[in-house]
């Protein structure tokens, strides 16, 4: 079944495993982002005492340890990181979708093209049963056929030959490559559900009112917040860390050697470079952002409806197809055949019913592809899973 080929390709995709990377990636960032910067220690050793009281050698001076501040920029790293991680995450849902589609893309040209082979068999078996009864194999009172329509007779008989051959060489390449997307052997047997009509979706307000959470959409949102809390980053990272440092030192006082207590603050003074680049870098990211966001907001639910209006149309055209075309198509080549066999019919009434029927079953099934293929789309267009059912955000 679809779904069955589907949970195979999500679980060998390495497209998967890319999105799963991905996430993981965006998880180290976000451990990453509320670290600390590590402090930093001073020593420093010199002969300025033994200079100073004449004993000369070198003693330890100073001795401290200086810690970087970054208050305001550590919370706004996070909320960045967190966000971007969240649009990663639905990312990877809805690269979920659009391998889904694919598989049933790749799914139902391998149903069609062994549907295709059944009715060429189908085609040429009654090929065969013409030229039979042309031949007077079958039924030693058959009436007499005259050498056009014995000619005539040979020329269907090859065509539906040439016409299986077709569809055998169509099957097998479509066969490939779904062995292929689900990581099978060269030599695995494949064996699909028939080429069925999709069922009838839901109503399309109700698929509407679940488009927020396409994650699609839930990604290029994040993706906003990310960028807007990006200039905030920005903002906090245009002048270093203030530095606070705690230190020990041993001067020459009075006299005599004492020790002594340093507490500095270091702040960088904005005189030559206002560091104003990735600001405005930031803001531009966060305007194309928005603008992806806006796009996916209008085309989104344009898709969902052509999809939706394609897929209903479909449907209908298929049951009307069943019980006006492909019922009657039937009956007249019945009715035909038996006519061809007692007289009443001519060669080109057998041909011609015989063409009307098996193209009226090669269109049908051509609706039934195109059904399967808009259900997917559809899918698609309303952020639903085949696997899963609804994918949230």
């Amino acid at each position: 079944t679809l779904e069955n080929a589907t949970r195979r390709v999500l679980e060998l995709a390495p497209e998967r495993r890319a999105a799963d990377a991905g996430v993981a990636a965006r998880e180290a960032e976000l451990r990453q982002a509320g670290s600390w910067p590590n402090p930093s220690i001073d020593l420093r050793a010199d002969d300025k005492l033994g200079q100073e009281d004449g004993r000369g050698g070198t003693d330890l001076t100073r001795a401290g340890i200086s810690q970087p501040l970054p208050f305001r920029r550590l919370a706004r790293q996070r909320t960045a990181t967190e966000a971007a991680l969240r649009g990663t995450e639905a990312s990877g849902r809805a690269q979920q979708l659009q391998l889904e589609q694919e598989t049933a893309r790749v799914f139902t040209a391998l149903q069609l093209t062994g549907a295709r082979l059944v009715l060429a068999q189908e085609r040429f078996k009654l090929a065969q049963e013409y030229a039979g009864n042309a031949t007077g194999k079958r039924d030693p009172l058959v009436r007499y056929l005259a050498p056009l329509e014995r000619r005539r007779l040979a020329i269907l008989q090859e065509e539906a030959q040439h016409e299986m051959q077709a569809a055998e060489r169509e099957r097998d390449k479509a066969l490939t490559g779904f062995r292929a997307l689900l990581g099978l052997p060269p030599d695995a047997a494949v064996a699909l559900a028939p080429l069925t009509l999709p069922a009838a979706p839901r109503a399309l307000p109700e698929l509407e009112r679940g488009l927020d959470t396409h994650p699609a959409l839930v990604a290029a949102r994040q993706e906003t917040e990310a960028a807007r809390a990006g200039i905030a980053v920005e903002e906090s990272r245009r002048f270093a860390d203030p530095e606070l440092g705690v230190f020990r030192e041993r001067d020459f006082l009075n006299g005599e050697r004492r020790d002594v207590t340093v507490v500095e603050l270091s702040v960088q003074i904005p005189l030559w470079n206002l560091n104003r680049g990735p600001v405005d870098l930031a803001k531009a990211e966060t305007l194309r952002a928005q603008a992806n966001l806006a796009t996916l907001q209008r085309d989104s639910g344009s898709r969902l409806q052509q999809s939706y209006i394609e897929l209903t149309r479909l449907i209908q055209q298929a049951e009307s197809m069943r019980t006006r075309l492909l019922e009657p198509a039937r009956e007249v080549l019945d009715l035909t055949r038996r006519a061809f066999a007692s007289g009443e019919a001519n060669i080109l009434a057998l041909v011609d019913a015989n063409n009307t029927y098996f193209d009226a079953q090669t269109h049908y099934l051509e609706v039934l592809k195109d059904g399967a293929l808009a259900a997917a789309s559809l899918r698609l267009a309303a952020g639903q899973s085949i696997v899963t059912g609804e994918v949230s955000p």
